[in-house]
């Protein structure tokens, strides 16, 4: 989380004109990662690149993380604002006064099938890395560790979010306020939608006089 924001502020700082910083961004080209993620048989085909990903593969390159990442959204019944029933029972644990290692089991149990279904909820994620941690598997807390800084990294890497043109790019509605924690920003009370997919998420005041962030989001498919 450190690297994200000190890259970030490096952009803030060096801002020299928005055409100069769109060079530096990747962001998603649907109409191409779908071409790519389609193409059966093949190593880049989006169901071998989900299998490594569920086996918590840290060999999974930056670009395979761009196109699994933002290749869910291209799949029948993506949904960026999709609720899992269980994510409630995770929650019931998670605010317990004090956790202990049955406690720390159950959290794997749950966290675990809810990253199955949404594989990019960092908000799943942190809960299941410190509890591995806590149970002392520090190997299967690495990987984790892997896959959450790989999906920030990913999002960071699509634009920078200060202008509309140049917002980040999340799969998830909930990566709004997860990419606010990882630049260190806490989120001002107040989301302003637009009619283009892009949210504009006010901030509380800051060091760096940032008033708020962008982020654009993919409309639903159909089942």
């Amino acid at each position: 989380m450190k690297r994200a924001l000190l890259c970030f502020i490096i952009l803030i700082t060096g801002f020299s004109g928005i055409q100069a910083q769109k060079s530096q961004f990747n962001p998603p080209d649907f109409k191409k990662i779908g071409k790519t993620i389609n193409k059966t048989g093949k190593p880049l085909n989006y169901q071998n690149l989900l299998q490594r990903l569920n086996q918590n593969d840290t060999l999974l390159s930056l670009r395979e993380y761009h196109l699994l990442y933002y290749g869910y959204a291209l799949q029948p019944g993506f949904n960026p604002q999709v609720n899992h029933p269980l994510a409630d029972s995770l929650m019931l644990i998670l605010h317990k006064d004090l956790l202990n290692e049955s406690d720390y089991q159950h959290i794997i149990g749950l966290a675990s099938d809810l990253i199955f279904h949404s594989p990019f909820e960092i908000s799943f994620l942190d809960p299941l890395i410190l509890s591995y941690r806590m149970l002392g598997n520090e190997d299967m807390a690495a990987r984790l560790e892997f896959r959450f800084g790989r999906i920030i990294e990913t999002i960071f890497s699509s634009g920078d979010g200060l202008t509309q043109e140049t917002a980040f790019h999340v799969v998830s509605v909930n990566h709004e306020s997860d990419m606010l924690r990882a630049l260190g920003f806490s989120y001002g009370g107040q989301r302003i939608k637009s009619g283009d997919g892009t949210d504009y998420l006010k901030v509380a005041k800051n060091d760096f006089g940032i008033n708020g962030l962008f982020f654009r989001i993919p409309p639903a498919r159909n089942l």
